[in-house]
């Protein structure tokens, strides 16, 4: 696939949209079509929320937009049984695992309908019917878990694996050497997704490391490390699947980094433009098609947005809820003050 000591990440999709013959039996014509959908779906909701952020209807929201291809393809090369341990910019992961599009919006704004009602930070969101995992904010805090979820599962003896996102900063925590030398300890089937938006070709990959790139880092822990383009969902999706069999067959856990790389061209840096330039290579895709996702899309996104800005907030007496089995006596009588008068 390709070598750590290559400071090139490996891809699928050629410029003209073709995809090399190497790869050309990963995608599927109707997972292309979802994969290009979610990611439409995702880069529009990004861009809503950014705004509804600026303007001060929502608290925060960390975007993903440029991202779609490494976090889709990723999310879509897992079983359903296996599990996904977000960062914070994953909420289209969630959102291909079945999230509905509402429950997100009721998230984001921290309505009384949101599963957390309205505690948890705005992102990542968590949806435990799919197995999307609540995790913390704090940067890496999620790598040590997912590596204790994996090797669970090794130890069941069963089959099920457990995929991990995170940033280059993360790479800087103490969450990502324990987390990673464990795994590699252990053989657990974890798959580990670094998001590189510092990559050079000749210099550090950034401020968070000396070497260049992430991947190479596998070899100390004992995992197999895998550099990709992440702007590539073809790529991403094979490298992602690669590594997941790996785990299964009780090879142990990847590294992989999913290298942002940055072009001349808009086309080439865009993962959602060059998914549609590859489907229309492939006669799946055409300007009618495009129309009817946008319509769609637009309409999906807005529906929700207005329901969740329409919902109640949570109480005050709803932060005593779901904290313990018998609320105790003193607890109970704060809860019983009610909310205080506008």
């Amino acid at each position: 696939m390709q070598t750590l000591a290559s400071t090139r990440p490996f891809g699928a999709l050629r410029d003209d949209g073709s995809v090399d013959p190497a790869h050309a039996g990963v995608l599927s014509d109707e997972l292309g079509i979802a994969l290009y959908e979610h990611m439409v779906l995702a880069r529009a909701v990004d861009e809503r929320l950014v705004a509804l952020q600026r303007e001060g209807e929502i608290a925060s929201h960390a975007s993903a937009i440029g991202e779609e291809a490494a976090i889709v393809g990723a999310a879509a090369a897992m079983h359903d049984e296996d599990w996904i341990f977000p960062s914070s910019r994953e909420f289209a992961a969630a959102l291909w695992r079945g999230m509905p599009l509402t429950a997100y919006a009721h998230h984001a704004f921290g309505t009384a309908r949101d599963p957390g009602r309205g505690r948890n930070a705005p992102d990542p969101p968590f949806w435990s019917a799919a197995r999307v995992v609540s995790v913390s904010p704090l940067v890496g805090t999620q790598i040590p878990h997912a590596v204790g979820v994996a090797w669970a599962a090794s130890m069941k003896k069963v089959d099920v694996a457990a995929l991990v996102y995170f940033g280059e900063g993360a790479t800087s925590s103490n969450d990502f050497h324990t987390g990673l030398n464990f795994a590699g300890v252990t053989k657990a089937p974890v798959v580990a997704l670094c998001r590189n938006n510092g990559w050079a070709t000749s210099t550090p990959a950034s401020k968070q490391t000396a070497s260049v790139g992430f991947a190479v880092k596998a070899v100390a822990y004992g995992l197999r490390g895998v550099r990709v383009d992440g702007l590539d969902v073809v790529a991403v999706l094979g490298a992602v699947r690669d590594a997941r069999a790996r785990a299964a067959a009780g090879l142990g856990g990847t590294l992989i980094e999913a290298v942002m790389l940055r072009s001349d061209t808009e086309e080439r840096a865009d993962p959602v433009r060059r998914t549609r330039q590859h489907l229309e290579a492939r006669g799946l895709w055409d300007a009618s098609r495009e129309e009817r996702l946008a319509a769609e899309v637009h309409a999906d996104v807005e529906r929700a947005i207005a329901e969740a800005q329409a919902a109640e907030r949570p109480t005050r007496a709803s932060m005593f809820d779901d904290v313990y089995a018998e609320l105790p006596w003193h607890l109970r009588g704060e809860r019983d003050q009610g909310d205080p008068e506008p």
